[in-house]
């Protein structure tokens, strides 16, 4: 993927960030340390661990978005694409499935996280799917919502977390219309029939 897709600009405290977008084969190791160190401080204090250039949790991305600033690491997102059940329709959607979303802890408040958002954005446009999907814990669901992404309420979200345990509705689903309205998202509950990112 290009990187000419991804937003130009973004700047935090007045210094430029590059934003890339790289195919999970085309990272080194020291890509995948760089990503490890960031996810290890972001996801501190929760059951998550990234091992020395361990940089997933659950299902491997296909794809990450990456802003540099200074040279160092300030932001990530890992994508791939998966089919989403609606159970009730007996049918599967297609989405960009969206995880490992973090801005280093002292970085924050400068506007990387919105600026990464809009990343992943383009990069979901790039992979030319239909919806962007993603979970989160009810407490940052505002924060996507700025981002252009709709809470999916009323759509109970049944999924393998990283633990392999299976979850019912503890978070939000959230959709981002890519290719297609979301007046088009089935209605009822949502199964993500793999390990989140």
């Amino acid at each position: 993927m290009s990187t000419a897709l991804l937003p130009a600009g973004g700047r935090g405290a007045g210094r430029p960030v590059t934003w890339s977008c790289h195919w999970e084969t085309g990272l080194d190791p020291g890509d995948h340390e760089a990503v490890a160190g960031l996810l290890r401080q972001s996801y501190a204090g929760t059951t998550t661990t990234f091992g020395r250039g361990h940089s997933w949790a659950g299902a491997r991305p296909e794809l990450r978005v990456l802003g540099h600033q200074d040279g160092e690491l300030v932001a990530h997102a890992g994508l791939v694409r998966r089919f989403l059940r609606a159970p009730d329709h007996d049918a599967s959607v297609l989405v960009g499935d969206v995880g490992l979303v973090a801005v280093h802890p002292g970085r924050q408040g400068q506007r990387l996280g919105a600026a990464l958002m809009d990343a992943v954005a383009t990069s979901l446009e790039g992979l030319d799917v239909p919806f962007g999907f993603l979970t989160c814990d009810p407490d940052v669901r505002a924060f996507y919502e700025r981002c252009g992404w709709t809470a999916l309420l009323g759509h109970p979200v049944r999924s393998i977390r990283v633990d392999q345990a299976l979850e019912d509705d503890r978070r939000n689903g959230m959709l981002l219309p890519v290719r297609r309205p979301v007046t088009e998202w089935p209605s009822g509950p949502v199964e993500r029939n793999g390990q989140e990112i």
